[in-house]
């Protein structure tokens, strides 16, 4: 009886035991691996149209709020939001338009 128990008990116990191991690496992996995000991005990308139709050479309004925030972009590359969504994105940016 007592032997039926254990064989069903350890192997039990052991792949908790690995659980609970491969969890403890997951969470320092993501501690000592986290990718720090521009919080910069968020703000441009709220400022957009939210057309993401790719008129910007980008693909999408996220890809363009990256280039924005990176300087690979200008802030009044966005021709749907024209003139308005250029003034918010210089602003955010902290440059003047040309």
């Amino acid at each position: 009886m007592i032997d039926n128990i254990l064989e069903i008990l350890i192997p039990i116990l052991f792949l908790a035991g690995l659980g609970v191991f491969f969890a403890a690496v997951l969470a320092w992996a993501n501690v000592k691996f986290k990718v720090e995000k521009d919080p910069r991005i968020d703000e441009i990308l709220a400022a957009l149209p939210g057309a993401n139709c790719g008129a910007c050479g980008h693909a999408g309004c996220a890809a363009f709020a990256e280039a924005v925030a990176s300087g690979d972009a200008p802030a009044n590359g966005c021709p749907v939001g024209r003139q308005k969504v250029a003034q918010e994105l210089s602003r955010i940016m902290g440059v003047e338009l040309e």
